[in-house]
Parts: structure tokens; sequence; C-alpha cells
């Protein structure tokens, strides 16, 4: 990896940073349109990806999106690592947090690929106070105000970085033992003794939340977090999770408003082919914790003859993962 650190200016903007690889296109284009819409500054993007996970095709038509959408932004290709290890729906493109946290060393926010910005997101950096604050990384308390308790762990999906160096990684990683996330275990070791938190507002996990009227306060990043993802829902059964106020449905919300602003670009088509690659699940899903993402599995092979599995299913909703199914 290169030495050369990435530094900028300060300014009134403020700087998001993301991952993805070739199966997280059409989410990408959701994600980078709700910051910007929901942005009361101008949001500039660094998108990393490893060598060899987003082909130079789809990055050119991204580049073209992106451009249309108003986002301005660079990709940075980033060295595979093969301690970069897939964990289910896990992929390896989610060590990239480490490789660009540590070449960019001012203020920065990661977000997750898998989330949606809504109004207040862009003030997570003033919130955290990092400025009269010796906490090396910021993150969203899970409960408003704190941590459960200290040293717990917390959600790696969004973290808001004060300027500085970072702390080493690749020997830790050396000698860690394999877990089921093994990034996120990696950022509660290396930054639990120096962490400080903003609200809970600013990682709202759509697993927690079965319906948006439950919550006391309005997300400001809605993070859908989890193996399966709104996407993945075929059309014709969304108007369930928007009768719910389901959390599924700000990324519908945030989806709709981002092909109202590329409709008329010369790439609908392609766009519209990677909603229909993103809808469907390259495998049958049989892995442990895969209960939703079987449902949606089924549900977009079988077209309309799912709705029959709706309704016999309805009464079992409770054994599928809240938030994160249209059995409401």
């Amino acid at each position: 990896m290169s030495a050369k650190k990435i530094t900028h200016r300060a300014s009134s903007e403020i700087h998001v940073v993301g991952a993805i690889d070739d199966n997280m296109i059409y989410p990408l284009l959701v994600w980078a349109s709700s910051l910007i819409q929901s942005a009361q500054r101008p949001v500039r993007f660094t998108i990393g990806f490893l060598s060899g996970t987003l082909s130079a095709d789809n990055r050119e038509k991204l580049h073209l999106c992106l451009t249309h959408l108003g986002a301005n932004h660079i990709f940075h290709e980033l060295p595979f690592d093969p301690r970069f290890i897939a964990q289910g729906h896990i992929s390896p493109t989610t060590f990239a947090k480490f490789l660009l946290a540590e070449e960019t060393l001012q203020p920065h926010v990661w977000i997750d690929a898998d989330a949606v910005g809504l109004s207040g997101w862009d003030s997570i950096l003033d919130d955290s106070g990092a400025q009269n604050s010796p906490s090396e990384l910021f993150v969203a308390a899970r409960d408003e105000g704190s941590l459960e308790k200290p040293g717990a762990a917390f959600n790696a999906g969004i973290l808001a970085w004060p300027a500085g160096e970072r702390r080493p990684w690749s020997e830790r990683l050396d000698t860690m033992d394999v877990v089921e996330t093994q990034e996120q275990q990696l950022f509660n070791e290396l930054y639990g003794d120096v962490l400080g938190t903003v609200s809970s507002s600013y990682n709202v996990l759509s697993y927690r939340v079965d319906s948006l009227r439950e919550i006391g306060h309005q997300p400001r990043i809605l993070h859908f977090a989890g193996p399966h993802k709104p996407w993945q829902l075929p059309g014709r059964y969304r108007v369930l999770c928007q009768r719910h106020a389901c959390p599924w449905s700000l990324w519908f919300s945030a989806e709709a408003l981002m092909l109202s602003k590329l409709e008329s670009g010369p790439l609908r088509a392609w766009i519209l082919k990677q909603k229909r690659a993103a809808t469907r699940p390259s495998r049958l899903p049989l892995d442990r914790g895969s209960r939703g993402k079987l449902l949606l599995w089924c549900l977009s092979i079988l077209g309309p003859a799912g709705w029959l599995i709706v309704i016999l299913a309805k009464p079992f909703a409770a054994r599928i993962p809240s938030g994160t199914h249209p059995l409401h």
C-alpha cells in the first residue's frame, strides 16, 4: 500500500468515505444520493475498492451516474490482502475501512454502503466535539447518551474520525483468532479504550426496529445491517412495509429519489439491470441466521405467487427478524 497520506484543507464540506465491490453497485447509488440530498453542506466522497473486486466498466458507469447526481467523488483502489476474509454476508471489502482510515488523516465519516442518510446526518462531526476531546474515534451510542456499558462492543458501520494518526491494525490482525465478525472485533479491540460517542440516531440499526413509530427520535443515518437487505425485497411487496412504517420504507423512498434523478440519463438501462441483479440473491441462503434472507429469496423466485407465502407465513412472523421482512 502506498505510504502517501490523503490530506485535505479544512472547509465547510463533509468528507464521506466508503467502499464497495461489484455486488454493491446499486445500493451505492442510493447511498450517495441520500447523503447528497439530505445534507446541508457540500459532500465529498472517497469510494474505496479492493483490487479485482470492481470492474473497470462498472467503475466508469458509476462515475457517470455519480457525476449526474452531483457527487464530488474519487475512486481509490486498495491492495487486496488474503487476511481480508468473507464471513457470511460480510465481504472482504469491509476491511477497506482500515486502509482508508490510515490514509485519511483529516476528519471524515465512514458510512457503510448499506445505509442511507437522512436530515441532520452531516452534523455528526460537529456533534462529536472532536476538537475538544481526547477520543480517537466516535461511534453512535447503543442507547441515547452512552454505550450499554464501558467497553461494550460497538457497530463499526458508521465511524466519525477526528484528525490524527490511526492506530496500527495489521500486526493485531495477524494474531487474532477468527471470530464471527473479524473486522468489527478488530475495531473494538483497537479503539475500545479511546472511544467517544455521538447520538444513537447516527446509526439506527434497522433490525432492532419493527416500526419507525416505535422510536423516540428521527434517524439521521439508518443502517441496514445484517444478511437481508431492503433492495432484496421485490417491489410488489413493498407496500406492506410502507404501511407498517418498517425502517426499510425509508430506503425505498431514497431509492425512488435516486431513480428520479437518473431516469433521464443515458445509463438508465444499466441502472435497472443493477437493480434486478441486487433484488435476487445469487444462491439459496441456508446458512445460520438467514431466515429473513431465505424468505426474500423465495419471494423473488416465485413472483406474484409469493403472496401465498406472505399470507400463510404471517402467523409465524415473530420467527423472522423484525424490521426486515414484509410480514407485518
